[in-house]
């Protein structure tokens, strides 16, 4: 490591000498002057990073201060790498492919036709082509004992896949189950495990394996079980801030959270009070006050976290008073910087020509990572082993007179670990392509780091005809547009940044389909056994076209089930079989170019099954109903239907439903749920609230009852096709179309549009959907 001294100062301007007038010369007969031939200058800009296989394009700029020609000769430390000279000084320079990150070393030589020679060397980092495939699951993880966890594994692989599993290595895992659901070569795996209670916190990896026919590939999580499940929120501020009066000042908040933050609140305590204050992120910018003597004030921060958790850190902040060079501030360029970046830090002092010195003053910095001059400094960000930290800047002037004056700037660096962490590309959710469709990707990255350069690239096996990033700050749009899809699969684009010495590579998957049309097939449901359900797909086209050809089938003709087509869009579905089982159905749609994509939906058949409501548990044996008991065993009479097909509970109520439509429902108390609509014929029952029910009828309208009964009623009928309706407090949630709408009352508060759900359920208090892919998303409320 190197000894850095513990205070590094520059002392700009110095005093200037002579020679005597009195110095000896050489006689000399020769008046003249031998003349030498200069050197040329030579230098390079261009981008630094590209994939494997790619082309990279620098441009050279020579200069020769005699005009003469000069020719000039690249070189590579890589082998494999070619050069292309075009005109206005371009040059194009392709690399080789590679298995594993690689930098490379360019150097270009001019040489002028005195023999004079300049060289110049390029720095490019070479990315690696990924050819076994790829696994989308999180690195760690932190899990509470005696809870329930999921996992879920989004992966695509380059060869056909044999076998999937998960396993725990150093923690016994007992009750875990797995549900993959994958094509040849791409899909999900979810890995559900029912945790054991700890008193002391325990680690262990949990590996996920996917056996292809070429080779094994895994990814293992870190996990981390805990006795109990605390969230937890800590909030830092340097200890202490000096800033001039009438300067310009951000303090930067350190802050570890284990869900998201909701909101920054600073607080500046005396007087007088700052201008031009910030709120509401995680840094504090304002201009000190004007003072009549150094004084000291304190800031304060609150930090509110998901869950109304809250934590304080506190500051103070001197703020001196400046009796000479009042005007002197500093301005810094970056708010966070990562290793290999630089800070540039300017002064507004100008003229110097009552300046005797000027010096930059960080202490415990090392000098050579400091390039100064009267005015500016320029800091190159060493990578240290650190999660955050700010460093205080000092210039020093001092005048001819004697006088000295100091003002101060803080900086802000992060070590190389966070540094990858901010420049992830946050997941975007569900994304589709379709054919010849050519369409944008708003992305955002994880963090407030000045991203230099992005790259992105894909190696589906139907190419991108356009892929293009357009970075602006934390943003990136991605113009994507591939005239022809062969077949509907996922599409996986990675996108490579690079800021200073870090290079960050994310993983975005979407779904490419071959069709211009897009069937939605609803949400998931539970019968029982030997009874009918009825199913209701819907098809949007890409250009509003109606009408067009679809249907249902069974996705295995293992599935055992009997499909009667009521209408285009459709169907009664019975299963024959004598095991309960879960059944996937495909909804089919062709477009006008006969190319078909297909929605799916799965209906579960149970012969036993258990509902868990609020109040009640409600028991299937045998297909037969059993009972509705509370915890203390008290049963709720309930006189079941013909044939039963459903059971619902939710708070002190409880429905049935026959296979023939019939509704019989009951409630401890003095629910209006008991009241059901007379000559109600249902096809499916849906649980709003505790004092909500709403049923489906066989052409896919809606009957509501309840406290709300007739609200509930007109909103289903105002938004078209209605799969499932949710309510928590004043929020009701629809699955509408392809897309969640909530309102509060009739005000429609929230869209999300075209997930697709598979579910819409209350988690955790909280209104929460499953979108197409399974991924169980609270973003809701």
């Amino acid at each position: 490591m190197r000894n850095y001294l513990l205070l590094s100062t520059f002392g700009v301007l110095a005093a200037c000498g002579g020679s005597s007038n009195n110095d000896s010369k050489s006689p000399s007969t020769d008046n003249t002057q031998q003349v030498v031939n200069q050197a040329p200058s030579v230098s390079l800009e261009g981008n630094t990073l590209v994939n494997s296989g790619g082309t990279l394009s620098l441009t050279t700029t020579v200069t020769d201060p005699e005009n003469d020609s000069v020719t000039g000769v690249w070189a590579s430390s890589l082998a494999g790498v070619k050069f292309v000279d075009t005109t206005n000084g371009i040059h194009h320079v392709t690399f080789p492919e590679v298995d594993e990150q690689t930098q490379v070393t360019l150097t270009y030589t001019v040489t002028d036709s005195h023999n004079n020679q300049a060289r110049k060397t390029w720095q490019v980092t070479l990315m690696p082509k990924s050819t076994a495939g790829h696994i989308e699951l999180t690195d760690t993880l932190t899990l509470a004992g005696g809870g329930k966890a999921s996992i879920t594994a989004t992966f695509a692989m380059t060869s056909k896949i044999e076998n999937i599993n998960w396993r725990s290595d150093g923690f016994e895992l007992t009750n875990t189950d797995t549900q993959s659901n994958h094509d040849t070569r791409a899909g999900q795996s979810t890995f559900s495990i029912e945790l054991p209670k700890v008193t002391q916190t325990q680690e262990f990896d949990i590996i996920f394996e996917i056996t292809t026919s070429d080779e094994v590939i895994s990814k293992t999580i870190k996990v981390t079980l805990t006795p109990e499940s605390e969230p937890s929120l800590s909030v830092s501020l340097p200890e202490q801030v000096i800033v001039n009066e009438k300067n310009s000042l951000t303090i930067q908040a350190t802050t570890a959270s284990t869900d998201d933050i909701i909101s920054y609140e600073w607080q500046w305590q005396g007087t007088p009070q700052p201008s031009q204050q910030t709120q509401g992120k995680a840094s504090y910018t304002f201009k000190a006050p004007e003072v009549s003597a150094n004084q000291t004030f304190t800031l304060q921060l609150t930090v509110t976290m998901k869950g109304n958790i809250t934590k304080t850190a506190e500051t103070t902040v001197v703020v001196q008073n400046v009796t000479d060079l009042q005007s002197l501030e500093l301005t810094v360029d970056r708010s966070v910087a990562v290793p290999g970046q630089t800070i540039t830090v300017n002064s507004n002092l100008t003229n110097f020509d009552d300046v005797e010195s000027a010096s930059w003053i960080i202490p415990e910095f090392s000098e050579d990572l400091m390039e100064q001059s009267n005015n500016k400094l320029v800091i190159t960000i060493p990578d240290e082993d650190i999660m955050q930290t700010s460093r205080q800047i000092e210039y020093k002037v001092k005048l001819k007179d004697g006088t000295e004056q100091s003002t101060f700037a803080l900086f802000t660096y992060v070590g190389s670990t966070v540094a990858k962490t901010l420049m992830i590309v946050k997941d975007p959710g569900e994304f589709s392509i379709y054919p010849d469709t050519p369409d944008t990707l708003d992305l955002v990255f994880n963090g407030d780091v000045d991203i230099e350069e992005v790259i992105v690239s894909s190696s589906d096996r139907d190419l991108y005809d356009t892929l293009e990033a357009i970075h602006a700050g934390q943003n990136l749009t991605l113009n994507l547009h591939k005239k022809t899809i062969t077949r509907k699969g996922l599409t996986i684009i990675k996108v490579t940044a690079k800021a200073g010495d870090i290079v960050r590579e994310s993983t975005i998957i979407g779904t490419a389909h071959n069709a211009i049309v897009i069937p939605y097939a609803g949400v998931e449901e539970t019968y029982i056994m030997g009874s009918e359900a009825q199913v209701f797909g819907q098809v949007f086209h890409l250009n509003d076209k109606q009408d067009l050809p679809s249907h249902w089938q069974a996705k295995s003709t293992e599935d055992n089930v009997t499909i009667k087509q009521v209408s285009d869009t459709s169907a009664s579905i019975k299963y024959n079989g004598d095991l309960a089982r879960k059944v996937t159905l495909e909804f089919h749609a062709t477009d006008e170019h006969d190319q078909s994509d297909y929605g799916e939906v799965e209906l579960r058949y149970e012969s036993n099954h258990t509902v868990q409501g609020d109040d009640y548990t409600c028991k299937v044996k045998d297909g037969e109903f059993d009972s509705c008991s509370e915890t203390l065993g008290q049963t709720l009479a309930l006189d079941a239907p013909v044939e039963l097909k459903q059971v619902i509970t939710k708070g002190d109520y409880a429905c049935l439903l026959g296979n023939y439509g019939t509704v019989v429902c009951n409630a401890k108390g003095d629910n209006p749920v008991k009241n059901v609509p007379a000559q109600l014929l249902a096809a499916k029952l849906n649980a709003v609230d505790a004092n909500n029910v709403c049923a489906q009828l066989s052409d896919a309208s809606w009957q509501c009852w309840g406290n709300r009964g007739t609200e509930l009623t007109d909103l289903l009928a105002a938004n078209a096709t209605v799969h499932k309706v949710l309510a928590n407090g004043s929020l009701t949630c629809l699955v509408s179309n392809k897309d969640i709408k909530c309102y509060e009352g009739d005000t429609q508060t929230k869209l999300i549009e075209d997930v697709l759900p598979q579910d819409l359920l209350l988690y955790i208090g909280e209104i929460c959907y499953r979108t197409g892919r399974g991924t169980l998303k609270c973003d809701i409320e």
